[in-house]
C-alpha cells in the first residue's frame, strides 16, 4: 500500500477510535413501549440505575406506549441509529406483533444488543373448578373431540403463543379469550370461566393456582418442584417471557458491542440479581451476537405457530 494511502488509513483509523471512545457524550433515550408502572417499565427501571452507572451519562425513559408496544417500538425503528435512543424491548412487540399486525418494522428493522431477563412459563390451573390435577388430566381433557378455554392477553401475547405452542405440541384443543391483561386473567381462572392459563409460574403462588408443567428445558430455581414437560413424557420446550435492549438497524457495531459489554455488567450485577429476584424475575444475559441469533429465531417460531393459529 501506498504510504499516503496507508497514512491517510492510520489517521482515518484514528479518529473513528476516538470518536467512539467518547461515545456516550449526552444523554441516551431509553424507549418503553408500555405505560409507567407496568411489567415491562417495571423492569427496564431495574437495569436503567446500572446502565446510567457504567455508561457515564443520564438515560432517560420515554413511555411510548400503545397498540401491544408497537407504537413506540414503530417510533424506536424511525430514530436515527447514533446509539442515543435504544429500546426496552418485550418479546410480544418484537417477534408477534409483526405477524399480526401492519407493522412498519420486521425482524431486520433492528441491532440486538443484549438479553435481559427471560422467565420460563408454566400451565397454570385451578383445580377447584376445572378438577385437573395433573398434566395427564389436562391432556385428557383437551383432546379429541374434548376442548378447553385458555385465556390471556390479547392475541399474539405471550400467554397466546405458550397457548398455541402447548397446543401443537400436544395435539391439544384450546379456545382462546382474550382478556386486558394478566391481572384479569388470573381472576377468571380463580372463578372458573376458564381452564388454563399460560404464565410464570409467579402467578401461580400470588393467586394460590396449580401449575402442572414448566415449559423450559431444565427446573426453575424458585421451584425446584415444579417438573419441565420433558420430565413428565412431553416433549421438551422452551417458552419464556423475555426482556431485551434493541437498537435501530445501522447503529455503529462498535457502539452495540459496547452498550452489550456494559449490559453484560449490569444483569451479571449483585445488585440487579438481587432486585430481580425480589420481583421473581430470572436475569439471564445474552451478548449482541447469541442475542442477535436468539432473536432472530424466536421471530421465525412465533410466525409459525401464528400462523398455525390462524392469525398470521
Amino acid at each position: 500500500m501506498p504510504r499516503t494511502y496507508l497514512a491517510a488509513a492510520v489517521v482515518t483509523a484514528v479518529i473513528a477510535g476516538a470518536a467512539f471512545a467518547e461515545y456516550p457524550e449526552k444523554q441516551i433515550n431509553l424507549i418503553v413501549p408500555f405505560e409507567p408502572g407496568g411489567g415491562t417499565d417495571i423492569t427496564a427501571r431495574m437495569v436503567q440505575p446500572g446502565l446510567e452507572k457504567l455508561l457515564g451519562q443520564k438515560l432517560v425513559i420515554r413511555n411510548l406506549e400503545g397498540a401491544g408496544g408497537t407504537v413506540g417500538a414503530t417510533q424506536l425503528s424511525q430514530m436515527d441509529p447514533d446509539g442515543y435512543s435504544i429500546g426496552y424491548m418485550p418479546i410480544g412487540t418484537m417477534t408477534t406483533q409483526p405477524h399480526i399486525r401492519k407493522t412498519s418494522y420486521n425482524a431486520d428493522s433492528w441491532e440486538p444488543i443484549c438479553m435481559v431477563i427471560s422467565d420460563a412459563v408454566s400451565v397454570l390451573v385451578n383445580p377447584e373448578h376445572s378438577g385437573i390435577n395433573s398434566m395427564d388430566e389436562l391432556i385428557g381433557a383437551a383432546s379429541g373431540g374434548n376442548q378447553l378455554i385458555s385465556a390471556g392477553p390479547p392475541p399474539g401475547s405471550l400467554p397466546h403463543i405458550g397457548q398455541a405452542a402447548l397446543a401443537k405440541s400436544y395435539g391439544l384443543n384450546f379456545k382462546y379469550v382474550p382478556y386486558k391483561g394478566g391481572g384479569p386473567t388470573a381472576k377468571a381462572l380463580t372463578a372458573g370461566d376458564v381452564d388454563v392459563f399460560i404464565n410464570t409460574p409467579n402467578f401461580a403462588k400470588r393467586f394460590e393456582f396449580t401449575p402442572l408443567a414448566l415449559m423450559a428445558p431444565e427446573r426453575h430455581p424458585d421451584f425446584p418442584d415444579l417438573p419441565t414437560t420433558a420430565e413428565l413424557g412431553g416433549p421438551e420446550m422452551d417458552i419464556s417471557i423475555w426482556f431485551g435492549l434493541f437498537a435501530p438497524a445501522g447503529t455503529d457495531s462498535a457502539i452495540v458491542q459496547k452498550l452489550s459489554d456494559v449490559c453484560g455488567e449490569v444483569v451479571n450485577s449483585m445488585e440487579f440479581t438481587s432486585l430481580a429476584s425480589e420481583r421473581g424475575n430470572s436475569p439471564k444475559y445474552l451478548a449482541a451476537q447469541d442475542f442477535k441469533a436468539f432473536f432472530q429465531a424466536e421471530f421465525d417460531t412465533n410466525a409459525e405457530l401464528l400462523s398455525d393459529a390462524g392469525l398470521k
